[in-house]
């Protein structure tokens, strides 16, 4: 007799394996943005169509990211713990993830969050605003969630969940 598959933590690798392939995708982005970085306006509009590609690259796969772990992998885990996600904010559930040591702090995320809201709604008109922006996500956000899904990645092989 087979072994029964355990279509969850089945599920979870292949959340993970997506998340594995937008950091790929933004470490190629910020190497290839790594000489024009940081961004002014003056650069900005200087900017060849290859070099705004990596942009939108970034903040598609830092968007792409973001969703997975919001949506996938925090849901997992908690829902691994047998914790009742059904009837809880979402900030709630940060709250749980914050006492739990996945996540620094819930505020952290949220201000994630908030950084990706703004870019995922197409570029702001006012350019200071863009480059301001993508600064943030470049210099600020990207190391944030690296560092988040560290954490997640740690505490799922130090509780044998992977």
């Amino acid at each position: 007799m087979e072994p029964k598959l355990d279509v969850d933590r089945l599920r979870l690798i292949q959340y993970l394996n997506e998340c594995d392939k937008h950091i790929l995708k933004i470490n190629h982005a910020v190497n290839k943005m790594k000489s024009f970085m940081p961004l002014t306006v003056q650069k900005f509009d200087l900017l060849n169509e290859d070099d705004k590609e990596h942009i939108d690259q970034l903040i598609f796969r830092y968007t792409k990211l973001q969703n997975a772990i919001d949506e996938r992998v925090f849901p997992y885990i908690l829902k691994n713990l047998k914790e009742d996600i059904e009837r809880k904010s979402f900030r709630d559930l940060l709250n749980r993830l914050e006492k739990l040591e996945i996540i620094e702090s819930a505020d952290m995320w949220d201000e994630l969050r908030k950084g990706r809201n703004i870019l995922s709604h197409e570029y702001s008109s006012k350019e200071n605003e863009l480059v301001d922006n993508i600064n943030e996500i470049f210099n600020k956000n990207i190391p944030m969630i690296f560092s988040v899904y560290d954490r997640v990645l740690k505490y799922l092989k130090e509780t044998d969940i992977i």
